[in-house]
Order: structure tokens, then C-alpha cells, then sequence
């Protein structure tokens, strides 16, 4: 079994809407977009516009978050940003309209090191109520925040509310159950990748890219965010995904789109929703990975929300 370092830690964030708030069809990129503004604002002390030739860049929280930089990792060499250390869930509040008074949720996972930066995090986001969010800049008060004892076991407790002190609980490292003999993959979230330059569509999803991906996003968030690399033979385990057996594909497209305040335009981000199913002797070997990718999600956009899942098996266990 591959030797996980990566601490997680999953909280629950409850709001009463003081104005109305209406959310879009998907929800990830507004809260994301929202999130980013604020915690630059409450961390950032040179208000400079650009934050690759600041001198506090090295210890901001805000780059360390948001901008994560590559480092030295061989994985990286393609690209200027490593995995950045937190998701966003959203779909509690896609497509949702909340009037005044009414409560609403938000899920956030935090992943290793930046466990440190919770309460950066949470004033972030009472910023962020107070400023408004979606449609109509609906404000937002903070009433209560709980962490998950652990990922997946469903116990909540409250840490935190205005007025009383923040008494964290420890982050994790999550355990993993023995492996079944087959396992349904649900996407509760747009799985949005690509694999020879073109988007993986229901036609051309398989376990193998699927499995190379995932592998791949684990290794790097170890490497930035854990006390330790994170060693794969992507090569090998490349190989060995060939060998595990998927049936009872059941995959469509969803398609939305987001505004890029960087590039001016509205982007499309879709991707695939359902299930298939995954079997044969070499799943034990990537039964660890799946396992922990409930938690980091796969793809595109998982910052966002994007490429969550979960998986329907004998252990009974669960992501939310």
C-alpha cells in the first residue's frame, strides 16, 4: 500500500443569508472566484496587482492557497502551478435561491500543510458575507463551523462560532479499508479531463487515463502540501490499469460555463456525470488511490468542486 502522508480535513460552514442570494446552475466557480478576492484582501499587505514578483510571496498565505508555486517537482516541468491544497464543494447550493434569514451550507476540505491557514480561511469568509456573493452580491453571516472527526466518518463537531474561540480538531491522514472485489465510481461532480489533447467525452473515458490522472494529482499534492514525497511508478501502475475490468458505463455530459475575469470571456468547463464500475485482480493495487481521491477529486477544476466522487462498495463508507 502506497505510503500516504496527506493529512485531510473536511469542514462544514452553515450561513444565514442577511440579503437574497441566488446561486447559478453551478455554484463552484462563484464561490471559488469569491473566496480568492476575499482572502487576498485579508492577508495581503503590499497591494500589489500581481503577486509573482512579491516579496512576501514566499510566506502569503494568499499565494500558498490560491497561487501555489510549482517548486522543483520533475512532475511540474510543464506547468507553472502545483495542485493547489483545498476543495470546494458546492453543490449544496448550486442552483439555489435563499431570501433573507433563511440557512445554507458549504463544505470545504483543506489538504495537509494548509490546515495551518484555518483561520485565515474563516475570516476570508466572513469577508466574503460581508461583501456579498452571487446574482445580487447576497450578503452572509457566519453562524456555525464543524469539522469532520475524520474523512468520511460522518462525525461532526463544531469548532467554531462568532463569539467563542476556534478549537480545531486534528487533521487526519485517512485510513483505508481493504479492498473489495468491484466498486461503482459515481460522479456527483463533472469529471472534466483531456488525454491526447482532446476532451475525454462518455466515448473515450477509460480506467487507464482516468487512473494515470489521479495518480498523478495524489503524487503532486504530496509533494507540495505533505512531509514527504509521494514515489509511483506511473509507468507500471500505467500498465497494470489496462488490466482492470470496467462495465456498466453510464456516463453523459454536462455542460456549463464560467466568467474568467483573467481572459474576459465566459469558459466552458463541462464534463461527465454517472457511474461505471471497475473489477479484476489489479483493482487492490489502485484500490488506495481511488480510495483517497474521494477526498481531492480527479480532473479539471477540483478546486471547484469538479471530478467528486464516490464509491458504492462493500465497505459501507462513503464521501459526502
Amino acid at each position: 500500500m502506497p505510503p500516504f502522508q496527506l493529512a485531510v480535513a473536511r469542514y462544514r460552514f452553515t450561513f444565514r443569508a442577511e440579503t437574497a442570494i441566488q446561486f447559478p446552475a453551478y455554484a463552484g466557480s462563484t464561490w471559488r472566484g469569491a473566496f480568492g478576492h476575499a482572502l487576498r484582501r485579508v492577508v495581503c499587505v503590499t497591494h500589489q496587482s500581481e503577486c509573482h514578483q512579491c516579496l512576501l510571496k514566499p510566506s502569503c498565505v494568499y499565494s500558498y492557497v490560491f497561487e501555489t508555486p510549482a517548486g522543483k517537482e520533475p512532475l511540474l516541468e510543464k506547468i507553472n502551478a502545483a495542485p493547489h491544497p483545498y476543495v470546494l464543494h458546492p453543490l449544496a447550493t448550486s442552483g439555489k435561491h435563499y431570501a433573507a434569514g433563511e440557512s445554507f451550507e458549504l463544505y470545504l476540505t483543506l489538504l495537509g500543510k494548509a490546515v495551518a491557514h484555518l483561520p485565515y480561511l474563516i475570516h476570508a469568509v466572513q469577508q466574503m458575507g460581508e461583501r456579498g456573493i452571487g446574482k445580487y452580491d447576497g450578503r452572509f453571516t457566519l453562524t456555525t463551523l464543524e469539522q469532520e472527526s475524520a474523512a468520511g466518518a460522518g462525525d461532526w463537531q463544531m469548532i467554531y462560532a462568532p463569539g467563542r474561540g476556534l478549537q480545531a480538531l486534528a487533521a487526519v491522514v485517512p485510513a483505508i479499508p481493504a479492498a473489495p472485489a468491484a466498486v461503482r465510481v459515481a460522479f456527483h461532480t463533472p469529471y472534466r479531463a483531456t488525454h491526447d489533447n482532446r476532451l475525454v467525452h462518455e466515448g473515450r473515458f477509460g480506467f487507464q487515463a482516468f487512473m494515470v490522472g489521479l495518480i498523478r494529482r495524489v503524487s503532486l499534492l504530496h509533494s507540495q502540501h505533505a512531509d514527504g514525497d509521494l514515489v509511483a511508478d506511473f509507468k507500471g501502475l500505467s500498465e497494470l490499469a489496462s488490466q482492470v475490468v470496467m462495465s456498466e458505463q453510464a456516463l453523459r455530459w454536462y455542460e456549463w460555463a464560467r466568467y474568467s475575469n483573467r481572459q474576459q470571456t465566459k469558459v466552458q468547463m463541462g464534463g461527465l456525470l454517472g457511474s461505471f464500475v471497475v473489477s479484476g485482480d489489479a483493482l487492490a493495487v489502485f484500490w488506495p488511490w481511488l480510495w483517497l481521491g474521494q477526498w481531492v477529486h480527479a480532473g479539471k477544476g477540483a478546486v471547484m468542486g469538479m471530478g467528486g466522487y464516490t464509491l458504492d462498495c462493500y465497505t459501507g463508507k462513503k464521501a459526502v
